[in-house]
């Protein structure tokens, strides 16, 4: 009988490392599609938080006047389209006006309305 001396891998061996390198691999790319959603979901709401920040100095500086009406407007920014809500209303306070912006991602008007993804909450002074 001849000894070998030549090592390997066997069949089982090679079998329990292919389950590990899959397993990983299953862990590792559910973990990218995390990150991915995530990222993407801050993106956007950053933007969103950028638009409606944007119409509250446009209020403030009185670029845009501060109609009592509740106002709904589509825009482009950051190559998509956007809608946002403004809704102003008066205070206990004389000089100054409650306004709620709300920014949406959605295309339908609807959706719009129910998930926003930026709202913003400010106290602007009244210009006379």
């Amino acid at each position: 009988m001849k000894c070998s001396t030549e090592r390997g891998f066997t069949l089982l061996e090679v079998m329990v490392a292919l389950v590990i390198f899959a397993t990983l691999s299953l862990a590792l790319f559910s973990a990218l599609q995390h990150i991915t959603r995530t990222s993407s979901a801050l993106s956007e709401r950053t933007l969103a938080t950028w638009i409606a920040d944007n119409r509250l100095n446009e209020l403030r500086t009185g670029i845009r006047p501060t109609d009592s009406h509740p106002s709904q407007e589509r825009i482009h920014f950051g190559g998509r389209e956007w809608w946002l809500f403004c809704t102003i209303k008066p205070t206990t306070f004389p000089n100054l006006l409650q306004v709620q912006v709300a920014v949406a991602a959605e295309a339908n008007l609807q959706r719009a309305r129910q998930y926003s993804r930026a709202q913003l909450n400010a106290l602007i002074e009244v210009r006379p």
